[in-house]
């Protein structure tokens, strides 16, 4: 996937600042609870295929350069495929998400209440200028 150097501003502080109203959010969820938060943020930039390989992606974007013990790491392919496929069977999670063949999937529905905390989340961010921090701070490093 291509990400626009805003998007990736606005993912990074999501998922990563500690300014954030729910900081490091990622960190310390089950792998199925993370995917599920992952595929509400392709929705929210209206993604709606991806692959395996895109999730591991994802958690790539993620990294710093210096290694903290609560690093996320990306799972292999055979546990996102085992998690996209609870996520899939467990309806409480409001996502709907399904396999269309050999490591590609297509979200089908999001409940818009995940997407609304997402949204206001960045507002957040924005009128903080924590966004454009993320934003400012990448400028300088090609992604």
């Amino acid at each position: 996937m291509d990400w626009s150097k805003t998007q990736l501003a606005e993912i990074r502080y999501f998922c990563t600042s500690t300014r954030s109203q729910t900081p490091r959010i990622l960190i310390g969820l089950p792998l199925k609870s993370q995917l599920g938060l992952i595929l509400i943020i392709f929705s929210y930039y209206h993604v709606t295929e991806f692959q395996i390989s895109d999730i591991k992606a994802f958690y790539q974007l993620l990294h710093t350069p210096h290694l903290r013990p609560d690093q996320l790491r990306p799972p292999s392919p055979a546990r996102i495929a085992k998690a996209l496929e609870q996520l899939d069977k467990d309806h409480r999670h409001q996502i709907n998400v399904h396999c269309l063949g050999e490591e590609r999937y297509q979200i089908v529905w999001v409940s818009p209440i995940y997407v609304d905390d997402y949204v206001k989340e960045l507002d957040h961010g924005y009128e903080r200028g924590y966004v454009q921090y993320f934003l400012e701070e990448h400028t300088w490093n090609d992604i």
